[in-house]
């Protein structure tokens, strides 16, 4: 985990404590319980390194709801007025550019922040299908292809269905089956991967498109593991972008 650019949540940590205080606020949580919670979770006291990512990460998503707490507001400021905030870019290219960052920060926590904006309880994504569990999926041209089930991606968002496409095509859905010899096609603008997470879209983009065939493939423990030391070539997409990818990387058509 680290930052990839100089603005305030171009950080994994970042962005994972963003999330987290919006979740929590969502969940019904009031917000000073919320701050308590973060900073025993992320203990970011003494740590030069995690202290000012975390308070100002946590200052500007509070202003951005409109919930932004004095002693959140302090502690975001000292990291700015100490130069811990602007540490790792000083003496770099970027220093210049984070600077800025820290500027038009500073300004937003001095100025009033907005009303208090009601954060909605997130909707965690949901997969009732098993590892082996055979899907069939409509293309937009008609035919249908089939994917296997390896596993779930569980995160903070939910669970995602991680799946391969088997080398099958074809008019009608495969009622009787496939063989669970039948190989499996890999990625051909994407290294040798197989494997790819999908994450949700809405139930309208997909009616009529999905068929689970109520059939299994038994899969052992370490069926399509990554070998260790090797990339992880898990691809992820939507189901809005499925046939693109399958078309650009898989050659369906």
């Amino acid at each position: 985990m680290g930052a990839w650019g100089t603005g305030i949540f171009a950080d994994d940590n970042a962005a994972d404590l963003r999330n987290d205080y919006r979740k929590l606020i969502g969940d019904g949580v009031p917000g000073t319980e919320a701050t308590d919670r973060l900073i025993a979770q992320w203990a970011p006291r003494g740590d030069p390194n995690l202290e000012p990512v975390f308070w100002l990460a946590l200052a500007l998503t509070q202003w951005s709801c409109g919930r932004l707490e004095d002693r959140v507001r302090v502690e975001a400021l000292r990291v700015i007025t100490d130069g811990s905030a602007l540490r790792p870019w000083t003496g770099g290219p970027d220093e210049r550019k984070r600077r800025a960052v820290l500027e038009a920060a500073k300004r937003k926590l001095q100025a009033p922040q907005p009303a208090e904006r009601k954060i909605k309880k997130r909707a965690l994504a949901t997969c009732d299908w098993e590892r082996g569990d055979l899907i069939a999926y409509r293309l937009i041209t008609g035919d249908y292809v089939v994917l296997r089930v390896l596993d779930h991606h569980v995160d903070q968002g939910g669970a995602y269905p991680v799946c391969e496409l088997l080398d099958w095509q074809g008019p009608e859905i495969p009622v009787a089956g496939l063989p669970a010899t039948i190989a499996v096609r890999e990625f051909k603008d994407y290294g040798r991967g197989k494997r790819f997470m999908i994450l949700p879209a809405g139930k309208r983009f997909l009616k009529g498109r999905l068929q689970p065939l109520n059939l299994k493939h038994a899969l052992d423990e370490n069926y399509s593991r990554v070998p260790r030391g090797r990339p992880n070539p898990t691809r992820v997409t939507s189901w809005k972008d499925f046939d693109k990818l399958l078309k650009l990387s898989f050659g369906t058509n």
